[in-house]
Order: structure tokens, then sequence, then C-alpha cells
């Protein structure tokens, strides 16, 4: 750990060498802060049996699903499935079969949009997801986007989504956000719902059961892409879907 701290150091003063700009300079700082947070939750990995999975999209256009297993088989994998009222991911069903004949447990998650109805959301999802007993609880992903100020203002169609879901599935939706989104935005409503928390520069300061911890891991057969790990203090058991 000395040796990276070290070596961190040294290029974070490299790099007040170089750059002037701020905005360049603030870029360069924080990539040194996410890989020493990579590299920290990547060694806790191999040097244990914590169970970690990846998020993928079209954006992920070439897999070699072969590669892949045999070299870094994840414990389960998120898909995304939808956003708004009228997409579908074009991937998502061939993504999803291949996941499910190399046995990997799959999810699926929605993009939630501000501008459409949280229940018509909740139905593109459902009609186009098709998730079964034994696969992972439904994720509703909700971000800040740009040129947005407010969202409180949008909670009634965040819950409207996640009553829809609890409908169909029998379990409130997976929440994907920012620990800043979940204390900001949300309100008590969510307090019993499983989070699945972004946090590229630290663990979360927040109560979180995935922790999104990386947008660039490495991934043989795919490249580069978000990696997540589950809490050690959780079970992969209790986001699986029952009925």
């Amino acid at each position: 750990m000395k040796k990276t701290i070290m070596i961190g150091t040294i290029f974070l003063l490299i790099g007040l060498l170089i750059y002037s700009n701020k905005t360049e300079l603030y870029r360069f700082g924080r990539n040194i802060i996410k890989l020493r947070n990579e590299l920290k939750v990547e060694k806790e990995i191999m040097d244990s049996e914590n169970i970690w999975g990846i998020d993928i999209s079209h954006h992920q256009k070439n897999i070699n699903w072969d590669e892949l297993v045999k070299h870094n088989k994840p414990d389960f994998i998120f898909l995304k499935c939808s956003e708004g009222v009228t997409h579908q991911d074009t991937k998502y069903k061939i993504y999803k079969k291949e996941a499910e004949q190399h046995d990997i447990l799959i999810g699926a998650y929605h993009f939630f949009s501000y501008e459409t109805p949280g229940k018509k959301q909740a139905e593109n999802f459902i009609k186009h997801a098709n998730l079964k007993k034994g696969d992972m609880i439904p994720v509703l992903d909700l971000e800040y986007v740009a040129g947005r100020n407010s969202y409180k203002n949008k909670l009634n169609e965040i819950k409207a989504f996640c009553k829809t879901i609890k409908s169909e599935y029998g379990v409130n939706p997976i929440i994907y956000s920012e620990c800043d989104y979940k204390q900001k935005v949300l309100d008590s409503y969510f307090d019993d719902f499983i989070f699945w928390i972004s946090s590229m520069t630290r663990e979360p300061n927040c109560n979180y059961t995935i922790w999104q911890y990386t947008d660039r891991g490495s991934v043989k057969g795919i490249g580069k892409i978000d990696n997540n790990i589950l809490n050690s203090t959780k079970e992969i058991s209790d986001l699986i879907l029952v009925q």
C-alpha cells in the first residue's frame, strides 16, 4: 500500500509541473485517486472470495463470451434493458441469451427518464426484461443529468415506477445511484430499498449492497468497463427473484 501511495504521489507531482490549467489538473488528480481506489478493491477481490460483477449495454459492441468466461467469469451481470417509455437496448436480448448459456447470473436495469410517467416506464421494462425466478431483482438507474436542476419534483414518478415493479415481481427494485443522489433527492420511502452505489474514488459513505468502484476495469473478452463488488456483509441470495 505504501508503495502505491508513493507512486501516486510521484505522478501527482509530475502532473503539477505539467498542467497549469485548473480543470486539467483536477482531472489528473481525480484519476490518481481513482487508480488508488481501483488497485485497493482489486487486491481485496484477489485476496478473498468477494463476489464481483459487471454491467453492460449496447455500448459494449463486441464481447467474446468464451474469453470472458475462461479468464474472468463474473459472478453476475447487469444488462441494460430499457430507458424511458419507448426505448429498449438493442443488445439486451442477445446478451441475456449469451449470459444464460454461459451460466452467469443475470439482472436487468432501466435508465429512468424525468420526462415521462414512471408507471409507463416500468411497463416498458416489464414487457421487455422477461425476468424469471432465479434472476436478479430489477434495477432502477437514477442519475443526475446535464441541464436539469430539479429532481425532487419527480419523486412521485420514481415511486410510481417502483410500485409497478413491486406489483409485478413482489419486491422493490434495486436503486442504482450515487450517495449524493440517495441523500439529497430520495426520501424516507426508499429507506428499506437495496442500493447499488456508484463511487469511483472511495468506498461509498452511505449504506450500500453493491458498489460500482470503477468505470474502467479491465475485463478480458470485453475491455475496460464498469466493475462492481458485493458488500462483504451481504449475500447474493438476497438479490434474487423468488417468484
